[in-house]
């Protein structure tokens, strides 16, 4: 229960991600809250996330995951919805080095992996991956730096 019950607090993020209808890369800003939900067999999480619009003015929007864990296949059941209706079912695993490996595949049926990295008591990284060849390689589409809130 731990893989995913460390990282209940609250994290200051900073977003770069690509936008696939803009051709580019963004950089935004996440504060990003975990807590224990469902008796303590849950960890959910709520994201807001602020980043620039087309026309360079700022936006808020939020997500959310829910994380449950399934002793029977030893692994989480992760679902991430966003407030514009986008949803991403992923499975998620330990990784190496204490890393956090969860995998799926995105709303147009393309693989994808969302990894947790470099997992400290203050710090992570999170890396956002897609595949556009059925997972023959991998292309970065967002990354995030996360710093404890104090």
């Amino acid at each position: 229960m731990d893989l995913y019950g460390r990282l209940v607090g609250t994290w200051d993020v900073t977003n770069h991600y690509f936008v696939e209808d803009r051709g580019a890369w963004v950089n935004g800003t996440v504060v990003w809250t975990f807590g224990w939900v469902l008796a303590g067999h849950t960890v959910q999480d709520v994201m807001w996330f602020t980043m620039p619009r087309a026309d360079g003015y700022p936006e808020r929007i939020t997500g959310s995951t829910v994380r449950h864990y399934d002793p029977a296949t030893k692994s989480w059941n992760v679902v991430w919805f966003s407030g514009r209706g986008t949803i991403f079912a992923l499975t998620g695993r330990a990784g190496d080095d204490g890393d956090i490996f969860q995998d799926g595949t995105d709303p147009a049926g393309r693989p994808i992996r969302w990894l947790f990295t470099d997992v400290t008591a203050d710090s992570f990284r999170w890396l956002g991956q897609v595949s556009d060849d059925h997972g023959a390689t991998w292309r970065q589409s967002q990354e995030m730096l996360a710093r404890r809130r104090k």
